[in-house]
């Protein structure tokens, strides 16, 4: 299961592997707003998510003064 965190909360069920960078793609999400973290540690987008991998993908928030 991946899950969505940011502005909006979403769940994307996989049926089969596949890449970070074609989940991304797929549900238009930017590797410049969002990181996927499975296990605490974040994943480039070619690793392979499998559907019983429990994977987060951050969206990342800047700010300043």
């Amino acid at each position: 299961m991946i899950r969505v965190l940011g502005r909006d909360t979403v769940t994307i069920e996989l049926q089969n592997p596949e890449t970070v960078g074609s989940i991304m793609k797929a549900n238009g999400l930017s590797d410049e707003r969002y990181i996927c973290i499975r296990g605490g540690q974040p994943l480039t987008s070619d690793e392979i998510i499998s559907p019983d991998d429990d994977v987060q993908v951050l969206e990342i928030f800047s700010g300043g003064m």
